[in-house]
């Protein structure tokens, strides 16, 4: 007897009820049928009322895999699986939360492997296309006709894994997806890929297919792929970003347009990694001297390069962009757009989007080798031509009219006005900078906070690289060596494969500066002997390098090799204009070493020169040239001079500087025979000496005191004994009146480890109010002194 039914609709049921019921040995409820349910909860202890249903629709099968999976979370001897990250529970109810490779989701690929291929294709096609499936879609993307696409979306809703033609968890989705056979999933990826994309959807939801298919065939797919990672980079998604620029960096066809893609590649990795970034600009330097860039990849670059601090290689490429006949239109008058990014750098962003870190470069012993070998092919610095500035270094130049308050102004403004981007990233780290070299410590300190909090919070350990290696600049300018170290490792740890890094150099300098003056001689020779990049010494971080090595030839009483290396610090500087004594002292360094080598006139010269420079009027320049100038002059003069260094390294803020001049003065008094104010000022500099932990100079300023016996009259500090060098700068920076978050952002640490550094000083000191801080530190000062 014939039942009316259709053909096909007997077979289709029966594979329905399969579906729900398979290996559950229960007869299937209705789907208001909640009653049914009641034994499977009460033996999982689920409550009775829970959401359990809207993830399974009353499939037994599903409903029994979700309560197993929920009870072995709740188990305490088993951890809590992590959910996906696109499930939101809802606030009112806590329901089994099922992962990938639970025990949900193998039921699901279960009941998906015992039904029919339509059905599975259809579960699978409504995966790939997620939350973007549409009716009109799917039949195009399985290539089937809408009534057969209808008939699965069906079947699926009766099974209780899909409702209105979405799944209803994730998890579900994810099975649907690994049900299907590899290549035939990277086919509906690359289908819907480009289904989407005539479809006009948006560049991030068609690179998703891309991406998934590991595909990008046709000039369409390159172009979405690049817009999509523009879109990424704007979210902070870096990792997307990075992902489709490969994909597309690898399809391209087109060889003229793929280093254009390596140029985005470079700018976005400059947010993850400053290592690979530096890999891929060598990598692009290459290709520029080979020929193989256009104008406008070459003008990209150019930034890119000189935002790395690659001036040698930045010259060159616009040496190459201003002689080609394609530079008209992106140069104006022969001149550089980024020539003078100070003070209204607001334009830089929109002119220049890339940001790039990586250079692999040859290594080699910083030691041995002499600086910038000319080679054929590689850049060579040239000496100014009167001109000016060279455009490409103004971003790393002293900007204002040569004051330290002009440049202190054009900073402040520039941090006032400036996002944090990647085309602004080093701008901003260069206002800190000269903010720190001018002496405004605080302001420094106070938006090098704010700076490194917005790194952080979107996730970019490259942009934090920047900041912390700044942030120990700012300490070493402040005398506060210990910091200025650690806040200098922190920054390598950012950089994965910082040992091929160029931006490393500069914290590897902060480091051996500090070290140097520490006295931990055998710790900077280690940091001395790692290998470094070639291109390190054609870029802003080689100078600081070079004049931290001098120093430790300096300390070594390696005096040849310390001039040689100040001298030629001061000659790349002054090629690349650069030659600010703010910036970098090469002239007194030079005159240090010539002192010491018996050359007071070519010591001199070097003085002179800087005390008429137009920086003379900056307190830390002018204190320790007249420091200098002093030990060559009359006993009456060197008083003179000596105090009146004395002066303006107090007014400088720089604690080590002053100790060195306090020294000075303390032996030009003795040498007056004047033992009061001598014991008195040198008593001030050792003390200053040990507050920075200038180990070297405490030594030298009163050589009877051993490294055992580090107070005044070879007795032990009170405070030292009683508070550990850590807790000591806390109770210190606590008892300036600092908060504890201040605190933990000026020694690179977190608040909690404050807290309790702070505890520990009260227990020590037997005080219970942070007030009592600095009457208590004074007292054990006077004790210890």
């Amino acid at each position: 007897m014939q039942s009316g039914r259709r053909p096909g609709t007997r077979s289709r049921a029966d594979a329905s009820d399969r579906l729900r019921t398979h290996h559950a040995g229960l007869p299937v409820p209705g789907r208001s049928d909640r009653a049914g349910l009641g034994p499977l909860r009460a033996a999982h202890g689920a409550p009775a009322g829970g959401l359990l249903p809207d993830r399974h629709r009353g499939n037994p099968l599903l409903l029994r895999a979700l309560l197993e999976e929920h009870s072995e979370a709740d188990a305490p001897s088993a951890p809590r699986p992590a959910e996906p990250s696109a499930l939101h529970s809802p606030p009112q109810a806590a329901p089994p939360r099922p992962v990938v490779g639970g025990r949900f989701y193998q039921s699901v690929l279960a009941c998906l492997s015992r039904t029919e291929t339509a059905i599975r294709q259809t579960a699978g096609a409504l995966a790939v296309l997620g939350g973007a499936a549409r009716a009109d879609l799917l039949p195009q993307l399985l290539g089937a006709s809408p009534a057969s696409v209808t008939r699965g979306l069906r079947a699926l809703e009766a099974t209780g894994l899909t409702t209105s033609g979405r799944f209803r968890h994730p998890v579900a989705e994810a099975a649907a997806l690994d049900a299907l056979d590899p290549s035939r999933r990277a086919h509906l990826h690359r289908r819907a890929a480009a289904l989407q994309h005539h479809d006009g959807a948006a560049p991030r939801d068609v690179a998703r297919h891309l991406l998934a298919a590991r595909h990008a065939a046709g000039p369409w797919a390159v172009s979405v792929l690049r817009d999509a990672a523009e879109q990424s980079l704007a979210q902070d998604d870096v990792a997307s970003a990075v992902s489709c620029l490969e994909l597309a960096y690898g399809a391209c066809v087109r060889e003229r347009e793929r280093p254009e893609i390596r140029i985005r590649l470079a700018a976005a990795f400059g947010r993850t990694n400053i290592a690979v970034a530096e890999e891929h600009l060598a990598d692009l330097v290459a290709t520029l001297r080979e020929g193989e860039l256009t104008g406008h990849q070459t003008a990209l670059l150019v930034p890119l390069l000189v935002n790395h601090g690659r001036l040698g290689e930045a010259r060159e490429a616009m040496d190459r962009l201003n002689a080609a006949d394609d530079a008209r239109g992106l140069c104006a008058d022969g001149g550089f757009p980024m020539a003078a990014p100070w003070p209204s750098t607001a334009h830089l962003a929109a002119r220049r989007d890339p940001a790039a870190r990586r250079d692999p470069g040859t290594r080699r012993d910083p030691a041995d080798k002499p600086f910038l070998p000319r080679q054929s092919g590689a850049p060579q610095p040239r000496p100014e031509d009167g001109r000016g500035q060279q455009p490409t270094a103004a971003l790393w130049a002293l900007p204002g009219n040569g004051t330290s308050e002009a440049a202190a102004h054009a900073a402040e403004q520039v941090l006032r006005s400036s996002p944090l981007t990647d085309s602004t990233l080093v701008l901003l780290v260069n206002a800190v900078r000269i903010l720190a070299r001018t002496g405004r410590y605080d302001t420094a300190d106070i938006w090098c906070h704010r700076l490194l909090g917005e790194a952080t919070r979107r996730r970019c350990p490259g942009w934090q690289a920047h900041l912390l290696a700044v942030r120990a600049e700012l300490s070493l300018c402040r005398g506060l060596l210990a910091d200025a170290k650690e806040c200098a490792q922190r920054a390598l740890t950012h950089v994965p494969g910082h040992s091929r890094s160029v931006f490393a150099g500069g914290p590897l300098a902060c480091q051996v500066l500090a070290c140097t003056a520490m006295g931990r001689y055998d710790e900077a020779t280690q940091l001395l002997s790692h290998p470094v990049p070639e291109a390190l010494f054609h870029s802003v971080y080689g100078l600081g390098y070079l004049r931290a090595r001098g120093h430790f030839h300096l300390a070594m009483n390696r005096l040849p090799a310390a001039v040689r290396d100040f001298l030629t610090a001061g000659r790349v500087a002054r090629e690349w204009g650069l030659d600010h004594p703010v910036l970098l002292p090469w002239r007194t360094d030079a005159a240090e070493a010539f002192l010491r080598l018996g050359e007071t006139k070519r010591a001199d010269q070097l003085l002179t020169e800087q005390l008429v420079s137009p920086h003379s009027g900056n307190p830390y320049v002018r204190g320790t040239a007249l420091r200098l100038r002093a030990q060559t002059a009359a006993p009456a003069e060197r008083l003179r001079l000596l105090s009146e260094a004395v002066s303006d390294l107090q007014s400088s803020g720089d604690r080590l500087a002053l100790a060195r001049a306090l020294a000075d003065l303390g032996a030009a008094y003795h040498s007056r025979n004047e033992p009061v104010r001598a014991s008195a000022t040198v008593r001030r500099a050792w003390q200053l000496a040990k507050e920075c932990g200038a180990q070297a100079l405490c030594d030298s300023i009163l050589p009877s005191r051993g490294t055992k016996d580090r107070g005044p009259d070879g007795r032990a500090a009170a405070t030292e004994a009683l508070l550990s060098e850590s807790e000591m700068r806390v109770a210190t920076l606590a008892a300036g009146g600092n908060t504890n978050r201040e605190i933990a952002g000026r020694l690179c640490v977190t608040v909690s480890t404050v807290e309790q550094h702070l505890t520990r000083v009260y227990r020590k000191l037997n005080i219970t109010r942070r007030r009592e801080l600095p009457t208590r530190l004074r007292h054990l000062a006077d004790q210890a002194n």
